[in-house]
């Protein structure tokens, strides 16, 4: 069952599939219609279930399913597409901010926003961001990081106030246009114009410069931050990964290998480094301090390879994602914790761990236009 609701109007929908039957149950001014349509195969009839579904998402129905089980997914919303690559969106307060990507107006001008949901997905606002292209964008402590066109900004949601971070800094590389935005615990770490930044307790400190290697006309730029904040790792060069101290930006580490060029990297619970390579999406573990290369019992098979990845805040499960098929890894004892298929995604995603009223999700944005909750 299908349970859809425009939050706006009250209206409701409710879909199912009966064998090869499709039953539409619609609510609509305090009367109720039901109609059904036979397809010539069980399968049909689930496609046919599954467009009406996504027509009626685009209407600005919401699904919502309150008793949904572990692997299920609890909510869709339809934001509308994005620039290939600018999927960012990130939690905070028990709040959703998702980037949408809004169009060119008269003149040329290009307005982006930002969409302030709730956890039923009702739209309590939605925010004109200061630049286009949203590409990241970072919960630290009760604001957001965003990275919008490789310039970071601070937003704070309970003033619906934009800094530009870049107003208050002289930055000594202005060719260098890369950025990147990344947060663990206290501590956040960002990047533009050639030097790297730390944010905690709401100072902005200087860490240290960098310089992205160029292949095939594109920088080689990511970085992740440890989840007790100590440790920043940077990749921004092919076969290698230095690990900083966020305190001084020292460099405690520098991992040399030959897994390539990775385009996300992220610590475990147990320090390990783990990156996703960019071309093939070949997974590495690799130990942060000896730079040893990894080969934990749950990195084989099909979690061996993803197109995205993402962490629990404690660190201790890892979600892979392959196309639309998500697994969720307990890195504790190894295991394969769930399996569950993805809706609406045509090539890519992105995902991160959300805990919202106590229980944790695996949201997830799409380059279909949706963005959804699933059970964990």
């Amino acid at each position: 069952m299908k349970n859809l609701i425009n939050l706006a109007s009250g209206d409701r929908l409710n879909l199912r599939v009966e064998g090869q039957i499709l039953v539409s149950e619609s609510f609509k001014n305090g009367k109720t219609r039901q109609t059904q349509k036979e397809f010539a195969s069980i399968d049909e009839a689930q496609k046919a279930c599954a467009k009406k579904e996504w027509e009626s998402l685009k209407k600005g129905y919401v699904l919502q399913n309150a008793d949904a089980k572990a692997g299920e997914v609890t909510l869709h919303i339809y934001i509308g597409g994005g620039y290939t690559g600018a999927l960012a969106f990130a939690g905070a307060g028990g709040e959703l901010f998702v980037y949408k990507c809004g169009g060119y107006k008269e003149g040329g001008a290009l307005d982006d926003f930002l969409i302030r949901l709730n956890a039923s997905g009702a739209v309590k606002q939605q925010i004109v961001l200061p630049k286009p292209l949203a590409w990241q964008a970072e919960r630290v402590g009760e604001i957001l990081l965003l990275d919008l066109d490789h310039f970071i900004f601070k937003f704070d949601p309970a003033t619906g106030e934009f800094s530009d971070l870049s107003k208050d800094i002289s930055f000594k590389n202005r060719k260098e246009f890369t950025s990147f935005v990344c947060a663990g615990k206290d501590t956040a770490a960002f990047a533009m114009l050639g030097q790297i930044f730390t944010l905690r307790g709401g100072e902005i400190l200087p860490l240290s410069e960098y310089k992205s290697e160029m292949k095939s006309y594109t920088p080689i730029l990511c970085a992740a931050i440890s989840d007790d904040g100590a440790r920043l790792a940077l990749h921004c060069k092919q076969n290698e990964i230095k690990i900083l101290s966020t305190l001084n930006g020292e460099i405690l580490n520098e991992i040399k290998g030959d897994f390539g060029i990775f385009d996300k990297i992220c610590f475990l619970a147990d320090g390990s480094v783990l990156g996703k390579e960019c071309y093939a999406g070949k997974l590495f573990c690799l130990d942060a301090t000896s730079g040893e290369r990894l080969n934990p019992a749950w990195l084989r098979g099909e979690c061996a390879e993803a197109d995205e990845l993402c962490v629990s805040t404690d660190g201790l499960r890892l979600a892979l994602i392959s196309y639309d098929k998500a697994r969720i890894i307990d890195l504790k004892s190894g295991n394969l914790q769930l399996s569950f298929e993805l809706s609406h995604v045509v090539k890519r995603c992105e995902a991160k761990f959300e805990r919202i009223n106590g229980e944790e999700f695996l949201a997830v944005r799409t380059d279909y236009g949706c963005f959804s909750l699933y059970k964990i």
